[in-house]
């Protein structure tokens, strides 16, 4: 018997001296040199969550919870959490990743801590100096800050993949059907199943939310009637979001059955819509591709655009793709990225020609990592960013023509395959596979939270340069949506143009051709003007 009763002291001596996440205790945060106080935990096994309010608090940050978000802000900045999202973004524009997913559990939002740290410390370090943030200790909580017991505290639920429930797969937006009358444009959005949309009507936009609906991709995106209506759309956990910007002069919605639809007719200015809904089986007849233009002459000299707001020039970042030990694409025995920064040369030039101020990341061939070109732009406050590059097929496949990206979802493999290539200059010092799963990362991102605002800015400026180069008689392939990290980062609107199929001879021979990349770059200065203009009125 003393010999148990010595084994059970000693079992409990050890019990009591082990490291322990009480939920009695906190971590001690240290900003700089001095403590800053002691931040609630959330032991979850995998990792520790941090109390992301109450960490806010004790920086002297403010925070508020706006529906499925968590801002926290310093002077004249913002961070933004999303929940559910492994990732956060700062004043609106640059998303950063975290470890794991934001929760939120009992008034409070739990983030993993070593982001939690990083988003912080670029919150505050931002005009300020730098800002150094480290968690050290354990230590007991305020008695009024104290979290629940951990018995009490329920387990997470896991967050369902983007395109899934935790039942199943979810309906699905299949595509958006596109037609035209003399009255008005109409939208039919397909749907797999019965949904009932929410719509939120403002002058010039229409937003389309569909909770429990995934959409990868639809078919129909970007509009065929660009300069009336445009289109783009975002999903995050399990919700859609259609945004349609336009001119008309009414909107009228409405649902249809068997199959099941969503309307959106856009009436003109001068026609009012009759309140009356068409029978089900009613359809304008649907739009057809159009077919190939003829070949125009070379674009005219582009008309100058307006000013930014304050009567300042507007400001184009052009980036050169690759550089230096990077040479992108090789074929024929020509590197991309000497055409690259040939084309970003003669583009800034035209560009200043058109009374737009312009800027390079590059001007010679030296290499930039991915993330220091949009770095440069966001830095020296640019109005848009446009990153140019040449397109490169495994043998055996051919394609030609002109393709503008902007950084979403991607619109399908071919656009997934692009951008894992691409992305690969992340790559350099480690390997292909690490690269791969970064850009699986940022699909993640992508997927989980509401995009950047910009996605739809992105869209319109890429489908003014789509117009512009089919006025021109440019052979344009397409407007495509893929996780481009070059275009991650930017806090403006931003695309990603690839000139032509360097693996193709006829491309190949126009890429080296100085009087077609003129061709091209005037339309694209052009486009770029179009847009600006918009924006200066």
């Amino acid at each position: 018997m003393p010999v148990r009763r010595f084994f059970l002291c000693l079992l409990l001596l050890c019990a009591a001296s082990a490291p322990a996440l009480s939920a009695e205790t906190g971590w001690t945060l240290w900003k700089n040199n001095g403590i800053a106080g002691v931040v609630r935990i959330r032991d979850e096994g995998s990792t520790v969550k941090v109390g992301l309010k109450n960490m806010a608090s004790l920086l002297g940050c403010g925070a508020a919870v706006k529906g499925d978000r968590l801002v926290v802000t310093f002077e004249s900045r913002k961070l933004e959490f999303v929940l559910g999202a492994a990732a956060a973004r700062i004043d609106g524009g640059q998303i950063l990743p975290m470890a794991d997913a934001v929760t939120a559990e009992g008034g409070e939002w739990w983030g993993e801590n070593r982001g939690a740290l990083r988003l912080f410390e670029a919150l505050l370090s931002r005009g300020k100096g730098s800002v150094r943030l480290r968690f050290a200790g354990a230590a007991a909580l305020p008695e009024k800050e104290a979290p629940p017991a951990a018995a009490a505290t329920p387990a997470a639920v896991e967050s369902p993949e983007p395109g899934k429930s935790l039942y199943g797969p979810l309906p699905r937006i299949e595509k958006i059907r596109w037609s035209r009358t003399a009255e008005k444009i109409r939208a039919v959005l397909d749907l797999s199943s019965p949904l009932e949309p929410t719509v939120k009507d403002a002058p010039g936009e229409l937003e389309i939310t569909l909770a429990a609906a995934a959409a990868r991709s639809i078919s129909g995106v970007p509009s065929p009637y660009p300069e009336e209506v445009t289109v783009a759309f975002t999903q995050y956990g399990d919700k859609t979001v259609v945004r349609f910007q336009h001119h008309a002069g009414s909107v009228k919605t409405f649902s249809l059955h068997k199959p099941e639809r969503f309307v959106l007719d856009f009436f003109s200015s001068g026609t009012a819509a009759s309140g009356v809904e068409p029978a089900a089986s009613v359809e304008p007849a649907p739009v057809l591709p159009k077919p190939a233009e003829p070949a125009a002459p070379p674009a005219a000299a582009p008309v100058p655009a307006g000013r930014a707001p304050g009567g300042k020039p507007f400001l184009v970042v052009v980036d050169a793709g690759h550089g230096g030990h990077d040479p992108g694409a090789v074929a024929g025995g020509i590197n991309e990225k000497d055409i690259n920064l040939r084309a970003a040369l003669r583009l800034a030039a035209l560009l200043r020609e058109a009374g737009i101020e312009a800027r390079l990341t590059r001007k010679d061939d030296t290499y930039l990592r991915l993330n220091e070109r949009t770095d440069l732009a966001n830095r020296w406050n640019a109005d848009l960013f446009i990153s140019l590059h040449c397109n490169a097929l495994p043998r055996g496949r051919h394609a030609r023509g002109v393709e503008i990206y902007l950084m979403a979802l991607p619109t399908d493999k071919d656009a997934m395959r692009l951008a894992l290539y691409e992305n690969r200059e992340l790559g350099r010092n480690n390997t292909i596979e690490e690269s791969d799963a970064k850009t699986n990362l940022l699909l993640r991102i992508l997927g989980e939270m509401e995009q950047n605002a910009k996605i739809g800015q992105s869209t319109r400026l890429a489908e003014s340069l789509f117009n512009m180069g089919r006025r021109t008689g440019l052979q344009m392939s397409r407007v495509a949506q893929a996780p481009f990290f070059v275009l991650r980062g930017a806090a403006m609107p931003a695309v990603l143009v690839e000139m032509g199929y360097l693996t193709e001879p006829e491309d190949r021979k126009l890429l080296n051709d100085p009087a077609f990349l003129d061709r091209l770059l005037r339309a694209l200065v052009s486009g770029m003007s179009e847009y600006l203009n918009t924006l200066s009125r």
